[in-house]
């Protein structure tokens, strides 16, 4: 079956709202020596706020060994109120350890993210994420599924979850397309709520 024929059953049940809750992400990486470096950007809209969300990053990744790395980043976040958009600051820095099995690849990262907010105190955050990548390629599709855990030190709870399912695309003229679904559940008032987007990144 055709990969893009794939790419259309896999999207129609959520276009088919009158408004579709995305994420389109470009994500610029390069390498020098056996450092990685990277900037990436994200556009957010939703049903309820329309486009209400950006942001931009950039980090740098050094190995530790054939199976360890350490990152560290920063992003800009801006976020839609009404009518003027509230910055919030956020460097970050994270360590991973990834693994092989018989049939994926495995990726388990823990990032503290500090979150510098104006009009309200700074936060720190821990972001716990494990993914698997499916070994395989299925006709130019490689399957993935991942889950990350958000526990705010300010809070001290675990408030937010992402889990995330899709796959990666053939590269085709050093553009390598992804597409997934994310589940997001937030933790409000002593209940669980939940939502999704639909993400679209493109690597470069």
């Amino acid at each position: 079956m055709n990969k893009y024929l794939l790419l259309i059953i896999f999207t129609i049940p959520i276009f088919a709202q009158e408004t579709l809750n995305r994420s389109e992400k470009i994500t610029v990486k390069r390498k020098f020596g056996s450092i990685g470096m990277y900037s990436d950007l994200d556009f957010r809209t939703t049903d309820k706020k329309g486009y209400y969300y950006r942001h931009v990053e950039f980090g740098a990744t050094i190995p530790l060994g054939k199976t360890w790395s350490t990152s560290l980043q920063y992003r800009n976040v801006y976020t839609k109120n009404v009518s003027f958009w509230i910055l919030e600051k956020r460097p970050k820095a994270l360590i991973q350890k990834t693994f092989k099995s018989n049939n994926a690849k495995w990726a388990v990262r823990s990032l503290q993210e500090y979150r510098i907010r104006k009009g309200r105190d700074d936060a720190l955050r821990n972001r716990v994420r494990v993914m698997a990548k499916s070994n395989m390629d299925w006709n130019g599709l490689t399957p993935f599924m991942g889950n990350e855990f958000f526990y705010d030190m300010e809070k001290n709870e675990y408030n937010k979850n992402w889990f995330v399912l899709g796959f990666d695309l053939s590269k085709k003229s050093n553009i390598a397309p992804t597409i997934y679904y994310k589940h997001i559940s937030d933790y409000v008032d002593g209940k669980w709520m939940s939502t999704y987007t639909m993400v679209f990144k493109f690597t470069i």
